[in-house]
Parts: structure tokens; C-alpha cells; sequence
């Protein structure tokens, strides 16, 4: 029983003097300001002369840029010969101890190791937890020095007129797994690496009683606990006892239940109610059950529960089994998660736990798998989330999720039959003609792949592959997608056809000669001086199977002009405000009946075409994506499509009201299922578990 020891590491940082640009592009901008930046790194070929901004010569230049201008700035840079590489920021971590050295580590290692806790830990990165766990059980050894330091004031409702000394041991062996102090070259470790632990002594000599369980959980909701670990139970529902636990889910308070060591397919009280999570057992190291181990479909989640390692009476350690040692792992591993990301609620908390759990192949029953806390901890990102690196790597994803393969098709394109298996690649840094793409991809049922203009990435060719996409249908001219990349796909064996006009407005108005039909009798108008509108509507017009145009905000141009006059739409619909599409564009509209929708922002009017045109028939959930960016929500739309989902424009960090309006109907259509578009960088994980919590109550 060697101490295991510390491996440290230290991260060293240089220093540099930073120089800031801010570029501002009209265009980009809207009515309310943005004022986000985000960093990007700048290596030049040569080392730069100091300068009025810094006094040190470098290679290296931090640059701050309005986060609207980022793609922009990017292309810039990467098209000027001096600059070598060009990166954005991104957070780095200080490497802690990999390991603690607590002296009997060892023994706990086998199902440290078979959770993925030491993965979680250096992810997590906590020291220790400011949580309080009210142990409902035997009491606590109160003088053992693994514990005492983390003990907070309990009862004793066995004889309240006593401490909660423990006399069995059991409860102080729950309590070592949730809140040992960890790092303390001394015993055991818990996963949540120390807590504070309210010991509520309800049995005596193995038994208690029904009352003294609902007193203690009743005690564990009026002194503030976070967490209930309830390692008992019996065979009888309670009326009581379900009430009790209720009123403390509402208290935002994560309870975890033993699953039962009977081998039985029943789940014992209080586990197995719906709002506690009910914990079965694994023998250790395996996937087998424990042969003790209750089971069935009301189990929940499985933790290792044979040749468990923990604090015990009279300040010593020693292994037990059961469930009863599975359920405090799993309630201290919610501990930890609840302190790496304080903004999730209880039932986030349990369903992280849950869903993200290691598969079994065992033939019983065993909730969703092993608890697996490396996969917990990623999963506060990772949930419902579709994206990459970049844009053009989310819209990789966003293809990878919605097409297995794509279906030959025909196209008529200014007259000319195509056919084949198409798929259509616009600009990831440039919007005007890229957001014309979304109606043809629509219409196609086909996905949208994003590049820059120095060439198709290794990854957009893996995924055409992966497709069989015959025919690639490029969106804009030379200038925008240069011929160099439609020489790549020649290469590959991939045909392409460019369309594109003079520019995006007639770039627009040839896409919708592809799109409109003879049915077709709406028509859509947006700014093509700024995206986000034309994204709020991409799925609506899909629907419609209407084209979608552009216009300036204070004139109509020649090309949409004359297309509406040949069309003559039977319902115009304009999408924005006035100060986004003016009363004098607005009057020369020709159709029939014209119908502005337009908010106070980019988000109001979002919300204003949800209302309107409401959720499709088919649709059973809904895409979220950043309303600062477009290639997010152009490549999201394109799937929206197939599915009939709606795509909300979301702000990244900022409340607003639009976005609750939006989720409010959504409810009220019973539609609770959604994927987010975009990493973190798009949509932080706060707002990401705010809209959780209010499309999944």
C-alpha cells in the first residue's frame, strides 16, 4: 500500500504586448449592437518591428474582431502572403495531479478506473465540492479523519436526544464515497473529491422506520441540502414518502436510490420512483450484474457495488458490497458534475447521469448502463449538439446526422436536364450568395457543404465520398467559389454546376427559376444586406416550396423586380422591420396581398415567422442556433427541411425575450425534442441548458 505520487506539472505562459483591430461592416450589422469579440492568433512569416501598440518585436499578433467579422478577418489574413498561420483563441487548463495520494487508492482503483473517474477529474477540474449531501442512513463516525472535516450539523431522529454517532458502519462507508476528502495523503477518495456531508441518522442495528425516512428527507429540504443519497428502502409504496420526495424535486435537490439486493426484478422504495435514480450494481470491473443486484425497468443506472473500499468505524477502512455502495458513487458523481456546471437543475443533472452512461450487454435489466463520468462531464457540452471545429466542419456533422446517402435525382437548370446525386457547397465566410443556397437545397433534399475559397477541405471530399454525391451544385461565381475547387471535384469524379449571377440578387432570382413551380404561389423577400431573416424563414419556405429573394433596404433591385413581376406571386410575405426592408421596397412589391413580418430585432422576427406559420404537421422537435453567425443556420436549414423543424435564432449569451415566447409555443405544440447547431463558441452552455430546462421542463 505505497502512496501513490503526485505528477505535477506547471504551464508556462509568454507574455505578449496585444494589438487590437476593429473592423465594423455595415452591412453585418443591425438595428440593436453587438459588441462581442473573439481573439484571433496571428503568426507572420517575419518578426514584426515594434511598434506605437507594442514595444516588443514577435512573430505573434493577438487581434480582437467583432465576433460578426471573425470569418472575415480570417480569409483576409490567410490571403496575405507575410502571415504564416492563423488560429482562433481557445482556453487551456492547468494540469493538476492526474492522480490523488490518498494512501488507499489502489484498492478503489479497479472501479475508479471502470467509471472513467480520473478522466472526469482532470476534465472537471475541481478541487473539491461546495455541495451539501444529506446522508439519510446509520449516521456517521464523526472523529474519522477522512470525514469529520467535511461534516455540517445533522439530526438524529432515531433518538434525537443522541448524536448521529454511527454504531453499524454502514451509513459512515455511504458517506467516505460521497464526501471523503481527496488529496489528503490519507485513505480514500470519493468522486466528488470532498463534500460537505449532512449525516441524518434514521436507523439503528440495520432497521428504522417509514417515519424517520420522510422526517429526514423532510429535514435534508429545510437545511438547504443539494443532494439526497437514500441507501435503504423497503418493498411498500408510501404515500408519505412519495410526497416528501416530491416537494423536494421542487427544491431542486438530485436524489439518489438504492436499487435492492434481493436479485429480485422489482426496485425497492424510494428508488423506484420516477424523480429518484434508481442505482443497480455491476460486480466490479465487468459488465455482469452483481449477483445481488435488483433489476428490471425501473432501474435507472448501474455503478460497481462488489469490493467497494471506503471510511468506516472507529477511523478505519474496509470493503463492503451492494447497492447500497453503487448509490452514494453515483449521488457524489452528481456532485461533482453539479460543481463543474452549476446552472444544471436536478433533473439535468440525473439525466446527464443517465443518458450518457456506458452500455451493458448484460441479459438483465440495468437502466441506461455503467455510470461513466468522463462521458458526463462532456456531455454538459456534448448534449444535443450537433457541430465541429468550424462552420464548415459543423455543417460536415449536420450532414453526417440527417443524410445516410442522397437519392438520384433530375434538375432542370436554365434548361438544361441534370441528373444525379446532388449536393450543394456554398461560401462559409461570405453570406449573400451562400444564403440563396438553402431554398434549392431544400427542394432537393439535400444537404449544404460550406467552403472557403482556398480550396475543399479533406473532410468536405471524405463526406461527398461518404454521400455518393455524383453532382455538386456550387452558389455563387468565380469570385466567390473559385475554379480551382470545381477542378478538385472534377478530380474526384464529381460533376458541378455553377449558379450564380452578376450578383446575389440575381444570383437569388436563378435559384428560385430552379425552385418555384407552377403550384407555387408565395413568395419570400428578405434583406440581402443581412442574414438572419433570410434564415428565420429558409424551413418556412421550404415548406411552401416558395422562392426566396433579396432585396436592398431602401430599393427594390432590377432582378428581384423583374422576377416577382413574372412570377406574380399570389402572397408576398417581406421578412424584417422597416429598418430592415423600407416602406418604399415594400410598396413596389407586385403581388396581390403583401405581408410584412418583421420584430423589433432579429430574434422578435424570428419568433413573429415561427407564430405565423407555425409548426409543420410532421415536425416532433426543432433546431436552436446563434443568430450572430449564418453558416450555423444555413446548413441547419437544409436538414429543418426534411424533418419540418423550425429554426430558432438564438442569441449566445444574452437573455431575451423572443427566445422564451418562442419555446412557450413550442411547448404549447407539444414539441419538447431539439438539437443545438454550433459549439460552445455559438451557443454557450448556460444558454444551452436554459433552453433545456424551458423546452424540457
Amino acid at each position: 500500500m505505497g502512496e501513490v505520487s503526485q505528477l505535477k506539472s506547471k504551464t508556462i505562459f509568454l507574455l505578449l504586448l496585444c494589438s487590437f483591430f476593429f473592423l465594423v461592416d455595415p452591412e453585418l450589422s443591425e438595428a440593436e449592437s453587438d459588441n462581442e469579440t473573439e481573439r484571433i492568433l496571428v503568426t507572420y512569416e517575419q518578426t514584426k518591428s515594434p511598434s506605437r501598440d507594442s514595444k516588443l518585436s514577435t512573430k505573434v499578433e493577438m487581434i480582437d474582431v467583432p465576433v460578426d467579422e471573425v470569418d472575415k478577418m480570417i480569409e483576409q489574413l490567410e490571403a496575405n502572403k507575410d502571415v504564416q498561420h492563423v488560429e482562433m483563441d481557445q482556453p487551456v487548463y492547468l494540469m493538476d495531479s492526474v492522480q490523488p495520494n490518498d494512501t488507499f487508492l489502489s484498492y478503489q482503483k479497479p472501479w475508479i478506473d471502470q467509471i472513467h473517474l480520473i478522466k472526469g477529474w482532470d476534465l472537471a477540474n475541481v478541487e473539491a465540492s461546495s455541495l451539501k449531501v444529506a446522508v439519510i442512513d446509520s449516521g456517521v463516525d464523526l472523529t474519522h479523519p477522512d470525514l469529520k472535516t467535511n461534516l455540517v450539523d445533522g439530526i438524529n431522529l432515531v433518538e434525537p436526544s443522541k448524536s448521529v454517532q454511527d454504531i453499524d458502519g454502514h451509513g459512515t462507508k455511504v458517506a467516505g464515497l460521497i464526501g471523503a476528502v481527496t488529496n489528503n495523503q490519507l485513505g480514500v477518495v470519493s468522486p466528488s473529491r470532498g463534500t460537505s456531508i449532512m449525516p441524518i441518522k434514521v436507523t439503528e442495528n440495520g432497521t428504522g422506520n417509514l417515519s424517520t425516512v420522510v422526517q429526514g428527507i423532510r429535514y435534508a429540504i429545510d437545511h438547504d441540502a443539494d443532494v439526497i443519497n437514500l441507501s435503504l428502502g423497503n418493498y411498500n409504496n408510501s404515500f408519505a414518502l412519495r410526497t416528501v420526495i416530491e416537494e423536494a424535486i421542487t427544491k431542486n435537490i438530485l436524489i439518489v436510490g438504492a436499487a435492492g439486493n434481493d436479485n429480485d426484478s422489482g426496485v425497492v422504495f424510494p428508488a423506484a420512483y420516477p424523480d429518484v435514480l434508481a442505482v443497480a450494481s455491476v460486480k466490479t470491473g465487468t459488465e455482469e450484474k452483481a449477483s445481488f443486484s435488483n433489476y428490471g425497468s425501473l432501474v435507472d443506472i448501474a455503478a460497481p457495488g462488489t469490493d467497494i473500499y471506503s471510511t468506516s468505524l472507529n477511523g478505519e477502512y474496509a470493503f463492503d458490497k451492494g447497492t447500497s455502495m453503487s448509490a452514494p458513487i453515483v449521488a457524489s458523481s452528481g456532485v461533482l458534475l453539479k460543481e463543474y456546471a452549476p446552472y444544471l437543475t436536478n433533473k439535468q443533472t440525473f439525466k446527464l447521469l443517465k443518458q450518457t452512461a456506458s452500455p451493458l450487454t448484460s441479459s438483465y435489466h440495468l437502466g441506461s448502463g455503467v455510470l461513466n463520468i468522463e462521458g458526463a462531464i462532456n456531455g454538459v457540452t456534448e448534449y444535443n449538439r450537433i457541430y465541429g471545429d468550424t462552420a464548415i466542419d459543423t455543417a460536415i456533422e449536420i450532414s453526417k446526422n440527417n443524410w445516410s446517402t442522397l437519392e438520384e435525382q433530375t434538375l432542370s437548370i436554365e434548361g438544361d436536364k441534370k441528373k444525379g446525386r446532388f449536393a450543394v457547397l456554398a461560401r462559409s465566410d461570405e453570406f449573400p450568395d451562400s444564403l440563396a443556397a438553402s431554398p434549392l437545397a431544400s427542394k432537393l433534399g439535400s444537404p449544404i457543404l460550406l467552403t472557403k475559397k482556398k480550396g475543399l477541405s479533406t473532410q468536405v471530399m471524405m463526406e461527398l465520398s461518404r454521400l455518393s454525391a455524383t453532382h455538386v451544385l456550387v452558389i455563387g461565381g468565380d469570385n466567390a467559389v473559385p475554379e480551382a475547387i470545381t477542378d478538385q471535384l472534377k478530380a474526384e469524379g464529381i460533376s458541378s454546376t455553377r449558379i450564380a449571377g452578376d450578383n446575389r440578387y440575381e444570383t437569388a432570382t436563378k435559384i428560385a427559376n430552379v425552385v418555384g413551380s407552377e403550384k407555387t404561389k408565395e413568395a419570400f423577400i428578405v434583406s440581402g444586406e443581412k442574414f438572419p431573416d433570410a434564415l428565420s424563414i429558409s424551413s418556412f419556405a421550404s415548406r411552401l416550396g416558395a422562392p426566396v429573394l433579396f432585396t436592398k433596404s431602401d430599393s427594390l433591385p432590377a432582378e428581384t423586380k423583374a422576377f416577382l413581376n413574372g412570377f406574380d406571386p399570389d402572397e408576398a410575405y417581406v421578412i424584417g422591420g422597416e429598418s430592415i426592408i423600407g416602406k418604399s421596397v415594400y410598396s413596389q412589391i407586385p403581388s396581390s396581398n403583401t405581408e410584412r413580418i418583421g420584430g423589433v430585432d432579429r430574434f422578435d422576427t424570428n419568433f413573429k415567422v415561427l407564430l405565423r406559420f407555425g409548426v409543420a404537421e410532421n415536425s416532433e422537435g426543432v433546431y436552436f442556433a446563434t443568430g450572430l453567425k449564418f453558416p450555423d443556420a444555413l446548413t441547419g436549414g437544409a436538414a429543418a427541411s426534411l424533418s419540418g423543424h423550425s429554426i430558432i435564432l438564438v442569441h449566445p449569451t444574452r437573455e431575451n425575450n423572443a427566445l422564451e415566447k418562442s419555446i412557450l409555443y413550442l411547448n404549447n405544440q407539444g414539441i419538447n425534442q431539439y438539437r443545438i447547431l454550433g459549439g460552445p463558441a455559438a451557443i454557450n452552455q448556460t444558454k444551452a441548458w436554459d433552453i433545456d430546462q424551458m423546452l424540457v421542463p
